[in-house]
């Protein structure tokens, strides 16, 4: 049985630790079992049961009086409440499908999101927070490898479906863009993300995917002159910094445009004008390209 511990539910659900108590104690809201230690110890149940009361704490109900509801009223009034509401809502409910494995209701979720909020919106608003909350489960051991998995395979066939619903763009005067993540990159839904919204402007892509030597972008450089390179980078490089990376790129590529993309660029970096980071698919879907 999977477990979380009080650190990992204020992480998860944005309630203080000392809020959770709280709750607990005066209220009875959540009753976690405890471990030899005397640690406080969740099952998937509570944590379920938690992000519906946060939402609904979130959207202005008093404590007291979701303490007096049942966990049946819980559930119902936090569905009936996001046609309402922002995207918590949305994110809790992919969340639950992935520790259960359902992938209807995963489908439904998403159904529901692509109706009212349109695809592009839905992945940034709330797959892509759902995705990294489910990394954070995945990073303290609270999310088995298969949970991650299933969750990370049905977004990635959902965006590849809509890529190929888009139509092809083949005048040559649009932007040609070399979509890559480097070697030892292998988190692809950023790029596929990319790719959509890419796509969707226009652009011609050339898509390499994960794990991408130079040696096989220099390749594709012979027969194709004229085009932008576009990486995403999600982990760390073992022996180098992103920075010194994008120098190998420059020094391979002179004068090519280079636009480089992840949270690992969050730092800044003193690096060529040729190149440009984005920090947002906010500024993916505004860039002029």
């Amino acid at each position: 049985m999977q477990t979380f511990s009080i650190k990992d539910i204020e992480n998860l659900s944005g309630i203080k630790a000392h809020t959770l108590r709280v709750w607990e104690q005066r209220y009875g809201l959540i009753m976690p079992g405890r471990k030899e230690s005397r640690h406080r110890e969740y099952t998937n149940e509570d944590l379920k049961q938690i992000l519906r009361v946060t939402f609904l704490y979130h959207q202005g109900y008093k404590i007291s009086k979701i303490a007096r509801m049942s966990r049946e009223e819980i559930n119902t009034l936090s569905i009936q409440y996001n046609q309402h509401s922002g995207f918590e809502v949305f994110v809790n409910q992919f969340i639950e499908a992935a520790l259960d494995f359902d992938e209807e209701g995963f489908e439904k979720v998403f159904d529901a999101i692509n109706l009212h909020l349109g695809f592009e919106k839905a992945f940034i608003h709330v797959v892509y927070p759902f995705l990294n909350k489910l990394g954070m489960l995945w990073m303290s051991g609270n999310v088995l490898p298969a949970q991650e998995h299933f969750s990370t395979n049905l977004v990635r066939k959902k965006i590849i479906i809509a890529i190929d619903d888009l139509p092809i763009t083949t005048t040559e005067k649009s932007a040609l863009m070399l979509l890559f993540t480097p070697s030892g990159e292998f988190h692809e839904i950023p790029l596929l993300i990319s790719h959509y919204i890419l796509k969707k402007k226009g652009c011609r892509i050339a898509y390499f995917g994960i794990n991408t030597s130079i040696e096989d972008l220099k390749a594709f450089s012979l027969s194709n002159p004229c085009f932008t390179l576009y990486f995403h980078l999600l982990t760390n490089f073992t022996d180098m910094e992103p920075d010194a990376y994008i120098s190998m790129l420059v020094e391979a590529f002179p004068g090519k445009k280079i636009i480089a993309s992840g949270p690992l660029f969050q730092k800044k970096y003193d690096l060529p004008e040729e190149v440009l980071i984005l920090h947002s698919f906010k500024e993916l879907s505004a860039l002029n390209m």
